[in-house]
């Protein structure tokens, strides 16, 4: 029996949702339904989510690769109001619920719906600034980000940072985090992101540099470095570039990965070079997060946003009916562009 569609559940308000029912491609796995608005018990709201994005993790999950029980509904990104009676009612939110819509923990419903339930240590106050919109794009890519960046490697300021995936969502963030730090990106990727400065581009077969003559990684970043190597690194795209990226760190330099790569290309990592030069690195899984701590991240990137020190990512929005299309065009690979729902403006179902 479909729980979200019980018997049981006929006499509640609905709302619309997309449903994972099965697990493969969007348009196999991912239904528009209509299903009983949630209730929010002790401790928790109900908001009305304005907009909510479709990251890559979202992709996994409808296609089945994290378990998740079905059905479920998935999203974790979300900006909206809060409409449950209580202290934060009326309160415009947004934020990332980490493992929203997935098999982890608590098993909550995400946020691909015109209403999900969030714990109140959950919410952050969204920033004026920002439309609803542009305040879903932030969400899972500029959170990660800041994990890795700031929590995990303590970047500072003058250090360099080497990102590979650079125009990628969480790429583009990172770097714009690390200028705010006062740190020096150096990004590596197929496609020069606007305004990057440092950048070794990988596009062909062989890998080469445009800031320099170098045809390898960590000449480039030797290059770029003075000869000392990187102080910092973060792998968001793993395989292949996991290798030259950790050879690329300075003695005693830091690195955090957050992608493994495609399971036919896994780096063969150095581990003599590891322990020879006393590297530091760190693996990051954002869905194990805890909801408050993501919580506590979006309020120290709010200011940075009202002050306009970071803006948001390019947006292509959707009306929730037009799910599968938003999940297709992530999968697809969207050159940096961040697809988000629009939940309140969806057609009638």
């Amino acid at each position: 029996m479909n729980t979200l569609t019980s018997p049981e559940d006929r006499a509640l308000p609905r709302m619309n949702a997309i449903v994972m029912e099965a697990g493969g491609p969007p348009a196999q796995s991912l239904a528009h339904r209509s299903v009983s608005v949630p209730e929010p018990g002790l401790g928790e709201v109900l908001v009305e989510v304005h907009a909510a994005a479709v990251n890559p993790l979202d992709i996994a999950n409808a296609a089945g690769l994290l378990g998740s029980p079905l059905p479920m509904i998935p999203g974790g990104d979300f900006a909206g109001v809060v409409v449950s009676d209580g202290a934060h009612q009326g309160e415009e939110v947004w934020g990332c619920g980490p493992a929203l819509g997935m098999a982890l923990g608590e098993k909550r419903p995400g946020t691909h719906a015109r209403f999900v339930v969030l714990p109140e240590t959950w919410l952050s106050r969204k920033p004026e600034r920002l439309t609803m919109t542009e305040a879903a794009a932030v969400g899972r890519s500029h959170f990660t980000a800041w994990q890795a960046l700031i929590n995990s490697l303590d970047l500072q300021p003058g250090e360099t940072v080497l990102i590979t995936g650079g125009s990628g969502l969480v790429g583009q963030a990172a770097t714009a985090i690390a200028r705010w730090r006062g740190a020096k990106p150096i990004v590596v990727g197929r496609r020069r992101p606007a305004g990057v400065e440092h950048f070794i581009d990988i596009s062909s077969n062989d890998i080469s540099s445009t800031d320099s003559s170098s045809t390898d990684i960590r000449a480039a970043v030797l290059d770029l470095t003075d000869g000392r190597g990187a102080d910092t690194a973060l792998d968001t795209v793993g395989g292949a570039l996991s290798e030259p990226t950790v050879r690329s760190l300075r003695p005693e330099g830091r690195m955090v990965v957050i992608a493994a790569g495609a399971p036919d290309r896994q780096a063969s990592v150095p581990v003599s070079e590891i322990i020879s030069r006393q590297l530091h690195l760190t693996g990051l899984a954002t869905v194990f997060l805890d909801g408050a701590d993501v919580a506590r991240i979006f309020d120290q990137l709010r200011p940075l946003f009202e002050r306009g020190f970071l803006v948001p990512p390019a947006v292509k929005t959707w009306p929730l009916d037009d799910a599968v299309q938003a999940y297709q065009a992530v999968l697809d690979g969207a050159a940096g562009i961040k697809q988000v729902l629009l939940p309140t403006a969806d057609r009638p179902y």
